[in-house]
C-alpha cells in the first residue's frame, strides 16, 4: 500500500512539473524598434515576475496550464496586457510592441518648432515642462516668472527695486534677447516686455518649452537668446479647479479653471484676482514688494468642424495697478521732502487669439493664425524731493497674421508660409515735448524641412527673410542635427543668426522710468543682429519598473554684433540708445541630471556662463550674470496622496554697472502638498535663510537717495511663506 501511495505522489509530482511552462518575447519600442532594456514581464495576480536583458529579451518561467495574462510595463510606455494559453504549440520568442506615453519623459509632443514631433525625436535642442507647472503654481498662482526661475540657464531678472517689474535671461543675455510667446502667438514684448511674466498666470498652461540660443527663423525678430512658448491647457475633459492662496507677506490670491468638453466643441476659463498689500522687509521704509490688485479673465473656445478641419479662438483681459515706494505715501499719508518717492503702474492688456487648420489632403495641412494685442500703461513716478512729478504712458497695438501650409510625408515635414507682424507705439502726451512713438511692420516668409536620415539621423534645416518697412530684408538660416547612437545615447548641435529692431524698450530705460530717454534716432541706429549654436551630448536609461537617470551636457555661444547701448550726455542730461562700437559675447556650458527612484525625483542643473561686452577696445562682463549658477530640487510624490519639495538655487557674485562686485548666495525652499480625492492643502516656504540684498547694502541709490536706479540682484523680500487650498471636481 504504501508503494502505491508513493506511486501516486510521483505521478502527481511529474504532471505538476510537466505543467509548468515558459514564455519569451522581445519587448520593442513601437516608435523607434529599439529593444526596451529593463522592461518587465509579470504573470497577473502573482509575484512571478521578470526583467528585459539588453536585448529587450525577457524569459518568464513557471508559467501554468491553461489561459494566463502576462502585464508587460516599462517606465515611460503604456503598459500592455498580452493574453495566452498555455501549453503553446510554437516556442519561439514573440514580438511585443510598447508606446510611448506621450506624458511620459521624454515623449512629449514639442509645438514651438511647427513640425510638432517628440522631444525625443526633434533635432533641435528643446527643453519641456510639464509636471513642474502645477508645482509652481502652488508656489505662486498670480504670475509664470516662478516656473521661470527654476530652470536651468535661465535667470528672471528683477528690474525694479519697488514695484517689482521682471524680463527673463537666457545664457547670459539681456531680457530684451529672449522671445516670449503663448501658443505660438507674439504677443509680449516691446512697451509690455517687462511686464509679460508678472502677468502671465500659470494655471491654465499645459507645458512650457525653452529653445535656448538664436531662433528667429522660427518665429521672427527678437529671440538671438532664446524663445519661450507657453501652451495652454485644451478641452480634453471636464475640469473644474478652484486655488485659493495667501502669504505672510500680504498676497491674496483667488484663482478659477474650467474646461469642458463637448461634442465638437471645448472650453477653458481661467479667472483670477491677485492682490498684494505693500510690504517692507527690511524696514527701510520702502516697498520690497509693491501694493497690487491684478484682475485676469481669459477665455478660449475650440471647435472641431470634423475629423479635417478645427478652429479655436481665445482672449485675455488683465487688468492691474502696481504701486511702489515710500510705505508712507502708500498708506495714504501726504508727501513731504523726506517721505515722496512713489511709482504707480496702471495697466491694461486686451489680447486675441485666432487658429484654423483644414487637413487638405492626407500630406497637406493648411493653417491661419491671427493674434491682436492691445497694451496700456501710465507709469507716474516722484523721483525727486521736489515733488515734481514724471509722467509716462502710451498705448502698445501689435498685430500678428500667418499662413501656413504643412507637408508630411512619412517621416518628412516641410512647412511654409508667410506673415505680418506689426508693433507699434503711441506715446501720451503727458509731459515729453518730443513724443517717442515707434512702429515696425514686417513682411516676413519662411520654411522649416525636417527630415531622417535613415534611423538615426535626423535634420532640422530653415530659412526666413522678413522686410522691415522702410528698412531691410533680414536673411536668417538655421540648422539643426539630431544624431541617435543608440536608443539611450543622443547628440544634437545646431545654429542659426538672428536680430532685433532698435527700441527704447529696454531694461536700462525702463530703470529709468523713461525719464529723458529720446526717441531712437532711426537714421545711424541699425537692428542688433547675432549668431550662435549649441551643441549637447545626452543620456537617459531606465533602470527596472522604479528607476531612471537622465543626464545632458550642452556648450553655448553668442555672438552680438554692435549691441544696444544707452549713452547719458551730460551736459544736456539726456540718454540715448546707440550701436555699441564693438561687440557681446556670450559663451559656457549647462549641466543637467534628473535621477528617480520609486517616488523619489531627483534634480541638479549647473550653468557655467562667461558673457562680456567688447566695446572700444574694452573688455567687461555682461552686468547681473553670474559666472556660476546651481539650480535643484528633491520631490516625494505618491500618487493622490503627498507631494513634498525641496529646491535650492546657488548664484556666484555679479558684476554690477558701476563696477561692483556682489557676494555669492544661496537660497533654500521647501513645498509640502497633502491631497483627498478632490482637495488639496498646501504649503511652501521660500528663501527659509532670509538672504536679502539689504543684508549686504542699502537699496539707496544717487541721485535722489531712492531705490529708483537701483540694480536687483538678490531676493528682496526674504522669507516668504504661503498656503491654501486647491479643489479639483
Amino acid at each position: 500500500m504504501k508503494r502505491f501511495y508513493l506511486l501516486i505522489f510521483c505521478c502527481l509530482v511529474a504532471c505538476t512539473a510537466y505543467s509548468q511552462h515558459s514564455f519569451k518575447a522581445y519587448i520593442i519600442d513601437s516608435a523607434s524598434k529599439e529593444p526596451l532594456i529593463g522592461a518587465t514581464a509579470a504573470l497577473q495576480g502573482t509575484t512571478n515576475g521578470t526583467v528585459a536583458d539588453e536585448n529587450g529579451l525577457i524569459k518568464l518561467g513557471n508559467l501554468p496550464d491553461g489561459a494566463q495574462t502576462i502585464i508587460i510595463a516599462q517606465v515611460g510606455y503604456k503598459q500592455r496586457t498580452y493574453s495566452i494559453t498555455f501549453p503553446l504549440g510554437d516556442t519561439t520568442a514573440v514580438t511585443i510592441l510598447l508606446q510611448a506615453n506621450n506624458a511620459s519623459l521624454g515623449e512629449i509632443i514639442v509645438e514651438g518648432t511647427r513640425s510638432n514631433r517628440s522631444i525625443a525625436n526633434i533635432p533641435t535642442r528643446v527643453e519641456v515642462l510639464t509636471e513642474e507647472i502645477d508645482e509652481a503654481s502652488t508656489m505662486d498662482p498670480s504670475k509664470v516668472a516662478h516656473l521661470l526661475t527654476h530652470s536651468t540657464g535661465i535667470q528672471v531678472q528683477q528690474t525694479s527695486a519697488t514695484t517689482n517689474t521682471a524680463n527673463v535671461r537666457i545664457q547670459g543675455l539681456d531680457g530684451r534677447y529672449t522671445q516670449i510667446l503663448k501658443d505660438g502667438f507674439p504677443l509680449f514684448g516691446g512697451f509690455s516686455g517687462s511686464l509679460s511674466i508678472m502677468q502671465i498666470p500659470p494655471l491654465d498652461l499645459r507645458q512650457v518649452e525653452y529653445i535656448k540660443g538664436s531662433a528667429s527663423t522660427l518665429y521672427g525678430g527678437g529671440a538671438i537668446a532664446g524663445l519661450i512658448n507657453l501652451i495652454s491647457k485644451e478641452p480634453s475633459g471636464n475640469e473644474t479647479l478652484l486655488h485659493l492662496n495667501a502669504s505672510q507677506i500680504g498676497a491674496v490670491d483667488v484663482n478659477a479653471f474650467m474646461s469642458r468638453k463637448f461634442d465638437k466643441m471645448g472650453v477653458t476659463l481661467l479667472a483670477q484676482r491677485n492682490t498684494h498689500r505693500a510690504f517692507d522687509a527690511d524696514k527701510d521704509g520702502y516697498t520690497d514688494c509693491p501694493q497690487l490688485t491684478k484682475y485676469n479673465f481669459n477665455p478660449k473656445l475650440f471647435y472641431n468642424f470634423n475629423s479635417r478641419t478645427k478652429l479655436s479662438l481665445g482672449g485675455t483681459l488683465t487688468n492691474e495697478v502696481r504701486q511702489g515706494g515710500d510705505m508712507k505715501l502708500l498708506n495714504n499719508e501726504y508727501a513731504t521732502p523726506a517721505n515722496f518717492y512713489k511709482e504707480t503702474n496702471d495697466i491694461s492688456r486686451v489680447t486675441t487669439q485666432f487658429k484654423f487648420e483644414h487637413r487638405l489632403t492626407d500630406n497637406y495641412t493648411l493653417a491661419i493664425r491671427n493674434s491682436f494685442n492691445v497694451f496700456n500703461r501710465s507709469l507716474v513716478i516722484t523721483p525727486s524731493p521736489s515733488l515734481a512729478q514724471y509722467r509716462f504712458g502710451g498705448r502698445q497695438l501689435s498685430t500678428f497674421s500667418e499662413a501656413a501650409l504643412t507637408y508630411t510625408k512619412e517621416k518628412n515635414v516641410l512647412i511654409t508660409g508667410v506673415n505680418y507682424y506689426t508693433d507699434n507705439f503711441k506715446e501720451q502726451r503727458l509731459q515729453a515735448t518730443t513724443l517717442r512713438d515707434e512702429g515696425f511692420n514686417t513682411i516676413g516668409g519662411f520654411a522649416n524641412y525636417t527630415f531622417d536620415l535613415g534611423s538615426h539621423v535626423a535634420i532640422e534645416s530653415g530659412l526666413r527673410a522678413d522686410y522691415v518697412l522702410n528698412d531691410k530684408v533680414y536673411v536668417l538660416p538655421r540648422i539643426s542635427a539630431l544624431f541617435k547612437w543608440t536608443s539611450k545615447l543622443t547628440t544634437r548641435i545646431g545654429g542659426g543668426l538672428g536680430y532685433r529692431n532698435p527700441t527704447i524698450f529696454n531694461q536700462e530705460a525702463e530703470i529709468l522710468g523713461y525719464q529723458n530717454v529720446l526717441p531712437i534716432n532711426t537714421f545711424p541706429t541699425q537692428a542688433e543682429q547675432s549668431y550662435g549654436g549649441s551643441a549637447d551630448v545626452g543620456y537617459k536609461t531606465f533602470l527596472g519598473r522604479r528607476m531612471f537617470i537622465a543626464i545632458n551636457q550642452m556648450f553655448f555661444y553668442t555672438y552680438l554684433d554692435k549691441p544696444l547701448v544707452l549713452n547719458y550726455d551730460r551736459i544736456a542730461g539726456l540718454y540715448s540708445f546707440v550701436n555699441a562700437a564693438g561687440y557681446t559675447q556670450s559663451y559656457g556650458a549647462e549641466t543637467f541630471f534628473k535621477f528617480g527612484f520609486n517616488d523619489f525625483t531627483v534634480f541638479v542643473g549647473y550653468t557655467y556662463t562667461n558673457a562680456t561686452n567688447h566695446i572700444l577696445g574694452t573688455v567687461r562682463d555682461v552686468p547681473l550674470t553670474p559666472n556660476h549658477s546651481i539650480k535643484g530640487d528633491v520631490l516625494y510624490s505618491l500618487a493622490h496622496k503627498w507631494r513634498i519639495g525641496f529646491d535650492y538655487e546657488y548664484k556666484s557674485s555679479q558684476v554690477l554697472t558701476n563696477g561692483t562686485t556682489t557676494p555669492s548666495y544661496w537660497t533654500f525652499g521647501a513645498v509640502a502638498e497633502r491631497m483627498w480625492k478632490h482637495f488639496t492643502l498646501f504649503a511652501n516656504v521660500e528663501n527659509f535663510t532670509n538672504i536679502r540684498q539689504t543684508n549686504y547694502a542699502s537699496l539707496r541709490s544717487q541721485p535722489y537717495n531712492t531705490p529708483q536706479l537701483t540694480e536687483v540682484w538678490a531676493p528682496l523680500d526674504g522669507i516668504v511663506f504661503n498656503w491654501g487650498f486647491k479643489v479639483r471636481l
